[in-house]
């Protein structure tokens, strides 16, 4: 009892516990890492996912990407530039996507376009918000109606990024920010 209250006497502001001498370092120290790069991070994390999924059904021309040298061999890609859609596409959006709520073809088009222009936004920091909107639709009709059992192990946390971006923006680093600031002169 007489901690508690010496405790309660202690001058606003200042904690007497070491418990909350440790918390308020570790939030001091979390609050050093700037939304910017924060913001960059989701992005790149959340495009990746996407723009992977829609490269498998796309044909087209292919772009080689080797940044080996300059991110030390992580990144060796082959981007296939949108040019068709393939025909097993349409029919996975016949079979397994039949149960959205849109024509399958439609369907096929919207989401396969989607996954190549709005991730590369994403990069970019460009329209991050809107690109996000369009994807956590995505995400959304994803588990509603095509795979709801993929709600809890994978599209919440595809949710939580895409709300993330959605209500704080691309961050300090990204297109928006510079033409704001263009705009703002």
């Amino acid at each position: 009892m007489t901690v508690l209250a010496e405790s309660s006497h202690s001058s606003p502001g200042r904690s007497t516990s070491f418990v909350a001498s440790i918390i308020d370092k570790l939030i001091l120290l979390c609050a050093i890492v700037p939304y910017a790069l924060v913001a960059v991070g989701l992005r790149l994390v959340i495009a990746r996912v996407f723009f992977l999924d829609g490269q498998s059904k796309i044909d087209g021309p292919t772009l080689p990407l080797d940044l080996s040298g300059v991110l030390g061999g992580v990144l060796n890609q082959t981007i296939v530039l949108p040019a068709q859609i393939k025909d097993s596409t349409f029919q996975l959006f016949q079979t397994q996507y039949a149960g959205l709520p849109l024509a399958p073809t439609t369907a096929a088009y919207l989401f396969t376009y989607a996954e190549f222009v709005l991730p590369v936004l994403l990069v970019l920091g460009f329209a991050t918000r809107f690109a996000a909107v369009g994807l956590f639709a995505m995400t959304v009709l994803l588990s509603v109606y095509v795979m709801p059992q993929a709600f809890w192990p994978l599209h919440v946390y595809w949710a939580a990024i895409l709300l993330v971006l959605m209500s704080l923006g691309a961050g300090a680093i990204s297109v928006d920010t510079a033409i704001r600031k263009l705009y703002e002169k």
